[in-house]
């Protein structure tokens, strides 16, 4: 994934105006503002330092290991994709880089001054990693409740040394082959001796416990995933001591050379220092929010809000003040937990989930899930009509389907034979607005009918498109990195802005998008776009 990062953008583009047919033209310069800041990071996931004092830091969904200069918060990247996908990584002793590739079963390797491989593969759901002091590699089918010894050559197949123990996730392994680390499905704590398999529990009764480490003196320290907590375990008597609370949910955490504690938050895309005597935080790498997409516009408490489909759950913004909240658990394991695109009504919310094939409607005042639709391949963008149906852009298929918001079972195709379609907008009546990604292409759709016409051909990735007050459709043209106005009558093209930090692609997932680029019309002639590239939301301010 090209990764491109961006701070606080201020540019004007000035382009040519081309009349339109319908409304009061909008201008064609806009000035481009950071509503709320991403940062370089997508989804902190497993952290460790390496032997070079670098933090390493890894995302499944930018299939990237990153390396984190922890006193000037640098980022650069380590591995990128596709080789990067990872979820845990460790060091052996030789400096041998090691990392868990969940969603394919792998572990992967890298020697120093060599190149990626794999060095053992056909392991589902495998998670946490770590090494002995003497070279001994040790990781765990977190989902399959699998402890296992891997071996180094890759020659041997992984030997298994428990199972149904309560769910191994990231651990420490101390000198005397003592592993310490959480048992994540039946909250504990617990040792593990690695000659003889035997479990120990050390402290009983807690949250979900995402994470263990030990500090230079053999202290065990964890943090709990759903309540954010940075717990110190005494392992004598069991108890624990709070030292802080972080924002939910935390993923892992790693201990320097002087006992300072590092956090990962995939919610935020954060790394957070903790002094672990005083509990002082210190943010090392800033983020807000893990893989904003879709966009759409609504009000709470009289305020004009914008709604943000993000890999963890969605997101509210101020669109005034950038104030960002959420209404669901970011935290929560149970679907809907995810989104790519969302809709929104003021009964409703409906969004698209493509990595588990899902779209939900939910309850906006209680936000309790009303209809979840599954068996999609890729569906992406999403639309409510003005009877609160939702249409949905299914990728793979090249159609676009009309739910029931009473009844799960219908699903009336709207039009098919599309390449790739992404983006979605409501025109006038029975009118489809629709962005062809593959095909690189603006469509209408007559949603009566199911007819199907061009209006602009030639575009590089188009994503998330919205109608503009004068009648123009805006187009994340992610290929180029610009917004652009299209005129439906006349296909006449303008760029309203350009150099956007847009067009992120993941090698693995479904070309030539991923998470798409969303776009939304607000008050005034505002537009509103997510940044797949640093995370952030935008604001496009026409000049007049």
């Amino acid at each position: 994934m090209a990764r491109t990062f961006f701070r606080t953008v201020l540019l004007f583009v000035a382009a040519l105006g081309i009349a339109c047919t319908t409304g009061t033209r909008e201008p064609d310069t806009y000035r481009v503002e950071t509503l709320v800041s991403g940062g370089p990071l997508h989804t902190a996931k497993g952290i460790r330092f390496g032997p070079d004092g670098g933090l390493y830091v890894c995302s499944v969904y930018a299939e990237t290991v990153y390396r984190v200069d922890v006193e000037t918060g640098e980022v650069t990247v380590a591995v990128g994709p596709p080789h990067g996908t990872s979820d845990d990584v460790a060091f052996a002793p030789d400096g041998t880089m090691v990392w868990t590739a969940l969603p394919v079963g792998e572990i992967r390797a890298l020697k120093p001054g060599g190149e990626p491989y794999v060095l053992a593969a056909k392991l589902p759901l495998i998670n946490p990693v770590n090494y002995t002091r003497d070279g001994r590699l040790f990781a765990a089918q977190i989902g399959l409740d699998r402890f296992l010894e891997i071996d180094t050559t890759g020659i041997e197949p992984p030997r298994l040394i428990a199972k149904g123990i309560g769910h191994l996730n990231s651990f420490e392994i101390n000198s005397d082959d003592q592993l310490y680390g959480p048992l994540a499905g039946i909250g504990t704590v617990a040792r593990i001796d690695l000659a003889s398999g035997e479990v120990t529990p050390v402290a009983e009764g807690l949250d979900v416990m995402s994470a263990v480490e030990l500090d230079s003196r053999g202290q065990i320290y964890s943090v709990a995933w759903s309540k954010g907590e940075l717990l110190r375990i005494d392992e004598a008597t069991g108890t624990t001591e709070l030292i802080t609370t972080l924002a939910p949910p935390l993923d892992n955490l790693t201990i320097a050379a002087d006992d300072m504690i590092y956090i990962s938050q995939p919610a935020l895309s954060r790394i957070v220092r903790v002094d672990p005597a005083t509990g002082e935080q210190t943010m090392v790498v800033p983020g807000n929010m893990s893989m904003p997409g879709g966009l759409a516009l609504g009000t709470e408490d009289g305020r004009e809000t914008l709604f943000v489909a993000d890999d963890y759950g969605f997101r509210l913004v101020d669109t005034k003040s950038g104030e960002l909240w959420a209404t669901t658990d970011l935290a929560e394991f149970i679907d809907p937990n995810a989104a790519n695109d969302i809709a929104v009504s003021d009964e409703v919310i409906v969004i698209s989930d493509v990595t588990r094939s899902r779209v939900y409607m939910l309850d906006r005042a209680s936000g309790e899930k009303i209809q979840k639709w599954s068996k999609f391949g890729t569906p992406y963008g999403v639309v409510l009509t003005e009877f609160g149906d939702p249409i949905v852009a299914e990728f793979d298929s090249g159609r676009l389907f009309r739910l029931s918001r009473t009844d799960r079972n219908v699903r009336n195709i709207v039009a098919d034979g599309l390449s790739g379609p992404v983006g979605l907008a409501l025109g006038g009546p029975g009118i489809l607005y629709v962005t062809e990604a593959t095909a690189g292409r603006l469509t209408r759709i007559n949603r009566g009918e199911g007819s199907k016409t061009i209006i602009s051909d030639g575009l590089l990735r188009p994503e998330g498109i919205a109608v503009m007050s004068d009648g123009r459709i805006a187009v994340v043209e992610a290929g180029r990195q610009q917004v652009i106005a299209i005129d439906p009558e006349t296909g006449a093209t303008t760029v309203l802005a350009a150099g956007l930090p847009v067009g992120a692609v993941v090698p693995e997932a479904p070309a030539p998008v991923y998470v798409p680029s969303g776009i939304v019309a607000g008050a005034k002639g505002v537009l509103y776009l997510s940044s797949d590239v640093n995370h952030s939301l935008l604001r496009l301010v026409p000049v007049r």
